[in-house]
C-alpha cells in the first residue's frame, strides 16, 4: 500500500502526526484534513474524534495537551457569542 498502490491514509490534522509521521516516512500515502464550518457545526465533530482517538493520543501527551487547549479555547470563543 505504498505510492501508486491505491491504499492512503487520512487523518485528522493535528491528530496523532506522529503516526502520520511515521507513515509517511515508510512512503505510505498519508493526507491530512481540516473540517471547516462554523464553530458550532464543527465542534461536536471535533470532540467526537478526541474521544474516539483518546486511546491512540494517550501516548502523545503533547498533542493531547494541545487539543485540550484549543478546544477550550475555541468553547470559551463560542460562549462569548
Amino acid at each position: 500500500p505504498k505510492h501508486g498502490a491505491g491504499v492512503y491514509f487520512s487523518q485528522l490534522k493535528g491528530m496523532c502526526d506522529h503516526i502520520s509521521f511515521g507513515l509517511g516516512a515508510h512512503d505510505f500515502q498519508v493526507f491530512k484534513y481540516v473540517p471547516y464550518g462554523p464553530v458550532r457545526e464543527v465542534m461536536p465533530y471535533l470532540l467526537r474524534r478526541a474521544e474516539e482517538n483518546a486511546d491512540v493520543m494517550s501516548g502523545a501527551s503533547s498533542e493531547v495537551r494541545a487539543l485540550a487547549g484549543e478546544l477550550r479555547r475555541r468553547l470559551s470563543f463560542w460562549g462569548q457569542r
